[in-house]
């Protein structure tokens, strides 16, 4: 069982740049990939998500790639560094001469030259780059995993415990309910007698009443689907691969099942363990929803 939440991280060394490339996890019905890069390895998105695909199945999935300059910063040169424009100037200048025109170096020349060297950040393009991106993505892709394993390990607990104790307020609810029927007969003799309405507790009119009570108040098979449903839970758990949905939709059924069974009680200890019940399920659907 795997969580949905989870974050890896891996950084990739140049020879003026630092690469770091980090993936974030968090819960998402279907599988979601969202994917942001310098404009330059822009084209990586196709190859991220494919790779992806390969071992995620549900998930928001976030890919981020950042690059931090490790050369000394423009502010710490000033506006431009001298030998550097002085070189762009004279091979600009030798140029336009050659072509039989006159180049007069002028402030705005310098600073359009300047803004040019300043949009140039060197990166690698993404074809000598591809090796290396993809082996950082699958130490970050590998990171996330294992996270969301171990969180996904937690919550295969937590679940078996909150299964564990709804199947023991199963069988208390099946063991209350036990007598019902009687029960209700009882009554219905005490309230006859109290109308003067000396019916006995053989009569048909009595008797019918009883098994109709009996009939419309018998929680069994609600009983037996939740005890089928519980071990339909334990199976899904032990699967591999995306289970999350499945698991939804069993305690959907157990919800209802449980529903029944309280509109079906007469008993007010049944009722109120059938409430517990419900309640719990809920905290586990939360988990759920967490589940791949």
């Amino acid at each position: 069982m795997n969580s949905m939440t989870g974050f890896g991280r891996a950084t990739l060394s140049l020879p003026d740049h630092l690469v770091l490339l980090e993936v974030f996890s968090v819960n998402k019905k279907g599988l979601e990939i969202v994917f942001s890069a310098p404009k330059e390895w822009q084209a990586f998105e196709r190859q991220a998500n494919a790779f992806l695909k390969q071992s995620l199945e549900r998930g928001r999935i976030r890919i981020s790639i950042s690059v931090e300059q490790t050369t000394a910063d423009q502010n710490a040169q000033g506006l431009f560094e001298w030998k550097v424009m002085e070189k762009d100037l004279n091979e600009l200048k030798s140029f336009i001469e050659e072509k039989g025109f006159t180049c007069e170096v002028t402030p705005e020349l310098i600073l359009q030259l300047a803004q040019v060297r300043n949009r140039d950040n060197g990166l690698p393009k993404l074809e000598d780059m591809l090796s290396e991106l993809e082996e950082i993505l699958s130490q970050a892709t590998m990171e996330m995993i294992a996270m969301r394993k171990e969180e996904g390990n937690s919550i295969f607990n937590d679940l078996g415990e909150r299964t564990s104790s709804l199947e023991k307020m199963t069988d208390r609810m099946e063991q209350e309910s036990k007598g019902m029927a009687s029960e209700w007969k009882s009554k219905l003799l005490e309230r006859l007698n109290k109308a003067d309405l000396s019916l006995d507790s053989d009569d048909d009119r009595v008797l019918k009443e009883v098994a109709l009570f009996a009939e419309k108040c018998d929680v069994s098979e609600e009983i037996s689907r939740l005890r089928s449903h519980f071990g339909q839970i334990r199976e899904t758990m032990n699967q591999e691969g995306s289970i999350g949905r499945k698991l939804e939709f069993l305690l959907q059924e157990v919800s209802r099942e449980l529903n029944t069974f309280c509109s079906k009680s007469t008993k007010t200890q049944c009722t109120s363990i059938g409430l517990d019940a419900r309640a719990e399920v809920e905290k586990i659907r939360e988990q759920s929803m967490n589940v791949e």
